[in-house]
């Protein structure tokens, strides 16, 4: 199993906050976030992810689904979509992390559209 699928689903279980154990203690990220075609930049460390995760109420019902992923060395990048719990997709994903010697996040990127799809085919 990959550091992505650990990952999300910590996100999204019952404890989204569990999925900071994941996350080294000095991470950076940035999260490029569109939830209409308008895009949001959030970036910061390990503390303002968990407020991100915190403020994220409005994800109860919906879970990341990865279509791909794959790995080098300390890297490991993943493509999905959201989608609710009926299977309705709400936006695709990319998302790219660097993990440190303890398997943890230490950079992340991340970018979520409703605007562009991929084909599974």
């Amino acid at each position: 199993m990959g550091f992505f699928e650990r990952y999300f689903a910590a996100l999204d279980g019952p404890d989204p906050l569990s999925s900071l154990e994941l996350v080294a203690h000095d991470a950076r990220f940035s999260i490029l976030w569109s939830a209409d075609g308008s895009t949001t930049e959030i970036v910061g460390g390990r503390e303002d992810l968990r407020r991100f995760i915190e403020a994220g109420d409005d994800w109860r019902g919906w879970r990341h689904h990865i279509l791909w992923s794959a790995g080098d060395g300390d890297g490991e990048f993943a493509a999905g979509e959201t989608r609710y719990d009926d299977g309705t997709k709400i936006g695709t994903y990319t998302v790219f992390a660097q993990l440190d010697g303890d398997g943890r996040m230490s950079r992340y990127m991340a970018a979520r559209t409703p605007v562009a799809s991929f084909s599974t085919r």
